[in-house]
């Protein structure tokens, strides 16, 4: 699996491990981002709430975020070293938003996160964000 891959991977499995998070999408993904946590919704049915969309940004990059913090982002300037940062160029962002999307439904049709197993044995390793990052 090439970096960008097992990074979306990661974004996904944090998205997925978090209660209550926020997507943040630009407005042209508003309708696939609503259907994505919907889909969540419905496969995680322990989920107290399922993930926020919020369209309301001026940037061209996704931002997942955790209690407020940020934990993923797909795109946009580097961030900090606790944050899973896939580097894209923003002609990309289209093509990889929709990896993003199959990835989770992936995962979700699979079983997880109340699956043993079921993410690949990269989701059982502790996350070398650093390392991700010198294989861009």
């Amino acid at each position: 699996m090439d970096g960008r891959r097992a990074s979306l991977s990661e974004a996904a499995r944090r998205l997925l491990r978090c209660e209550g998070c926020t997507i943040e999408v630009p407005d042209k993904f508003a309708s696939q981002a609503n259907a994505l946590s919907l889909h969540i919704s419905d496969s995680l049915p322990s989920l107290l709430r399922e993930p926020e969309v919020c369209t309301e940004i001026d940037w061209n990059y996704v931002c997942i975020r955790g209690k407020g913090d940020l934990i993923a982002r797909i795109g946009g300037p580097e961030p900090s070293l606790d944050v899973c940062w896939i580097s894209i160029a923003e002609t990309e962002l289209d093509d990889v938003w929709d990896d993003f999307r199959q990835i989770i439904s992936d995962l979700l049709i699979a079983g997880y996160p109340g699956c043993i197993g079921c993410a690949g044995p990269a989701a059982t390793e502790p996350w070398d964000e650093q390392s991700r990052r010198d294989e861009f």
